[in-house]
């Protein structure tokens, strides 16, 4: 066979892509004549050549094609194989193979690469069925068994709390009619029916238990750790069973807790609002009788809120504040070491445990103060608004340094401390309220965003002129130009205490 000879480069534009191994040829084509065409002469050899080539091509393209529908069949296939019914994944799986099918041979450069796209990609289609078939299938089994056992627990549930003996004689009939159900329909066999049939007195037992949780999960826990009691439930039923109950018994626990410190607070503010009356800066003590009508039901409360009335009434309640001690609390109610404003605590350097309420209107915590920290508490039982908290806190501990100004002069500005707990407060109300407008915490927050909470921030810094004023006040006071010492192993907290009062 002679050798097929090759072109030169003055026609590689019309040649075929792969050259063959042969001599180089002074062969001239028309460019009005197709390769093929003028390969016929040559002999059929190079024109078969050609055509095998351009089937390769073909291939190639068909390939490329397959392969990116292969992706979208393949997701599809997984969404079809999660129906409940063989019909409903077959039915999705078909219109979705029909659209991506047409979609990429759409893409075809010309009919030939379009013939063999389809081919190709239709030769996996059984598959995919027979594998959603088989899925669809299981999904239908589980579904059924699935609406026999909730009709089953549904069934015992009412029996349990009815508490009626009539509801128990006919509960196994019942419930063996329900199982011989799925015997009939061919899903579980008579040895199933057998098993479904001796394990109805657990699941009627641990139906009682959650009963009975219900209204003390705390008690059915304890009944739970002696094995004569429900001696029906057995290894990791009971296992199971006593970490659900124990869950519930926290949860009703935390659930108590939060109840409780929202109502201590809720009546808190409500006497808060009572006591100052209609004048500003003014506070009115409650009789007897008008305090009965915002009574918390917690006795230990409402003896802390008596004696915070008594402060009142005997002109005996301060409305100065500490700014430290407040962030000292703020930040034990963050720990969760303070959940409740009757809560008893040490601050550092004291001996006896006093609450936020007993502690008001001592010269740390004013009405404001107690207002606001109550508030603060019934939020951190919400993790997301324990988190939000956090962020606001954490920012206005950050303008500290401003707040503060001069050293000296927030040290002995007798204002600074109501001044900054009132501060804190304001934006807080402001941080809160953007929050449920739903702006982010990041632009509430941000100094470069128009909804920044402290955009009035340069009219409350302190002034350094209003240094020689201070200074005034403080030498026609103590009848001293210098400033107390401190004494030894004296805090600052209790330096302050002490020169400040």
């Amino acid at each position: 066979m002679p050798k097929i000879p090759t072109f030169t480069d003055t026609f590689r534009q019309n040649r075929p892509t792969a050259e063959a191994a042969g001599v180089t040829s002074n062969i001239r084509i028309p460019l009005t004549e197709t390769v093929a065409g003028a390969l016929r002469p040559l002999g059929k050899a190079a024109e078969d050549y050609y055509v095998k080539e351009k089937e390769i091509e073909f291939q190639v393209q068909a390939g490329e094609l397959d392969a990116d529908a292969t992706v979208e069949v393949f997701n599809a296939a997984e969404q079809a194989e999660l129906k409940n019914t063989p019909q409903e994944g077959i039915d999705y799986f078909d219109a979705q193979f029909e659209s991506i099918q047409n979609k990429y041979k759409a893409k075809a450069p010309n009919k030939n690469v379009g013939d063999l796209f389809s081919i190709n990609f239709s030769k996996n289609k059984s598959v995919y069925v027979n594998n959603i078939l088989k899925k669809t299938r299981n999904n239908l089994v589980t579904t059924r068994v699935g609406q026999v056992e909730q009709k089953v627990k549904s069934k015992i549930a009412y029996a349990v709390a009815s508490e009626s003996n009539f509801q128990f004689d006919i509960l196994a009939k019942s419930i063996e009619e329900d199982y011989k159900g799925l015997v009939n329909e061919g899903i579980i066999g008579e040895k199933d029916l057998e098993l479904y049939k001796s394990n109805l007195p657990t699941l009627v037992e641990i139906e009682q238990v959650r009963f009975l949780a219900t209204t003390d999960a705390a008690g059915a826990a304890v009944l739970l750790q002696d094995i004569n009691n429900f001696k029906q439930i057995q290894g990791d039923d009971r296992k199971k069973l006593i970490t659900e109950v124990r869950q519930k018994a926290r949860f009703d626990g935390e659930v108590l807790k939060f109840n409780n410190a929202s109502v201590v607070n809720t009546q808190l503010q409500k006497t808060l609002k009572r006591l100052r009356g209609n004048e500003a800066n003014k506070v009115f003590g409650l009789t007897e009788e008008e305090l009965s009508k915002f009574s918390t039901g917690d006795i230990q409360a409402d003896e802390q809120i008596k004696n915070l009335n008594t402060k009142v009434n005997e002109g005996k309640f301060s409305y100065d504040s500490n700014y430290n001690t407040n962030t000292t609390i703020i930040q034990k109610i963050n720990a969760g070491e303070i959940k409740n404003a009757k809560d008893r605590f040490k601050l550092p350097g004291e001996t006896t445990e006093k609450s936020i309420i007993e502690r008001a209107g001592d010269g740390d915590i004013n009405d404001n103060d107690l207002n606001f920290l109550s508030t603060f508490i019934t939020r951190t039982y919400n993790n997301t608004f324990l988190d939000q908290d956090k962020q606001y806190m954490q920012w206005f501990d950050n303008l500290t340094p401003l707040l503060q100004g001069n050293a000296f002069l927030s040290y002995f500005d007798k204002t600074y401390n109501n001044k900054a707990s009132n501060l804190r407060q304001v934006y807080y109300k402001r941080y809160i309220d953007g929050l449920r407008n739903g702006i982010t915490i990041e632009n509430l927050l941000s100094p470069n965003s128009e909804n920044y909470i402290a955009k009035d921030i340069k009219n409350v810094l302190p002034k350094t002129s209003d240094l020689e004023s201070i200074v005034q006040s403080i030498a026609e006071e103590t009848n001293q130009s210098e400033v107390p010492p401190r004494l030894e192993g004296e805090t600052a907290l209790e330096y302050e205490k002490r020169t400040m009062r």
